[in-house]
């Protein structure tokens, strides 16, 4: 006969061998499953069939910073390099010479007399007082644009010898002679407006002085001489003449506008038309230096 003990363990190891291949056989075992005829519906046997159309619920997830949508940086262009903006060149000296008309008006002239013989009557019968004008100056550089203009010129009258008449009648006429000559003496603010590269707008103003050499002698016509002879009849030379009073120095204003075309680097064609104390328009030369 067995032990009790040896009797035990034996029926212990039974146990635990018929435990594990039970075990074994279930695990290996397919699971059953019903399907419906449409194919809709599995489900296993012995177990409850879920409710049509019952959502199960969806398992609560829990974001991490790993979870967390990465944005891809936006790539910039490269940047090109820029080259800085260019200064604007400086204006550089120059000298002008300019010539041109100009023309005393009639109320001008009026002016002039009565300022200088303010009891003597006007004789405003008498022809055109023009003359040409002659400039040189030297353009000082401000900046790139502007200059100071330093400036002499010459005011030539072109005015023919003839009687002066009074369109009253009275006083009698006066064959009058110029005999002329203004020197002139300024300085301009010049300023340009570059329109293209090679066209620019010029805007001047200036204050000067002009002195006034030579004069103007006058000979009284003869009664007996009629207006036709005016200094031709035969008695006019015996009639005394005298010098009209002619101021030595007058102020000038100038005011003037115009174009200034470039034709080189160093030379440049202006017109300017305006105010040079009595109306005028010129044109002339810059020669940089």
């Amino acid at each position: 006969m067995m032990p009790a003990a040896l009797h035990n363990s034996a029926a212990w190891l039974v146990c635990v061998a018929a435990t594990l291949a039970g075990a074994l056989a279930y695990a290996d075992a397919p699971t059953p499953l019903d399907v419906s005829d449409d194919g809709k519906t599995i489900a296993v046997p012995g177990e409850p069939v879920p409710a049509a159309k019952t959502k199960l619920p969806r398992p609560t997830l829990h974001k991490v910073g790993a979870d967390k949508p990465v944005v891809a940086p936006v790539a910039k262009p490269p940047e090109l390099p820029t080259e800085p903006a260019k200064p604007m060149p400086p204006a550089r000296s120059a000298v002008e010479l300019q010539i041109g008309p100009t023309w005393l008006p009639t109320g001008l002239v009026a002016a002039l007399q009565t300022l200088t013989s303010p009891a003597q009557k006007r004789r405003d019968q008498h022809p055109d007082l023009q003359a040409v004008a002659l400039d040189a100056g030297y353009r000082m550089a401000l900046s790139s644009s502007a200059w100071a203009v330093f400036r002499a010129g010459l005011t030539l009258p072109n005015v023919p010898d003839q009687n002066w008449w009074s369109s009253t009648g009275s006083p009698r006429p006066l064959y009058t002679s110029v005999s002329l000559v203004g020197v002139d003496l300024g300085a301009d603010y010049l300023k340009k407006i570059d329109l293209t590269s090679w066209l620019a707008w010029t805007i001047r103003g200036g204050l000067g002085i002009a002195l006034v050499a030579g004069g103007v002698h006058q000979t009284e016509t003869l009664p007996n001489c009629s207006q036709a002879q005016a200094a031709t009849c035969p008695h006019w030379r015996t009639v005394g003449g005298s010098e009209a009073t002619v101021p030595p120095v007058l102020p000038m204003v100038r005011a003037m506008t115009g174009l200034q075309l470039q034709i080189s680097r160093d030379l440049a064609l202006s017109v300017e038309g305006g105010l040079r104390t009595a109306p005028y328009l010129g044109a002339g030369l810059n020669w940089s230096l």
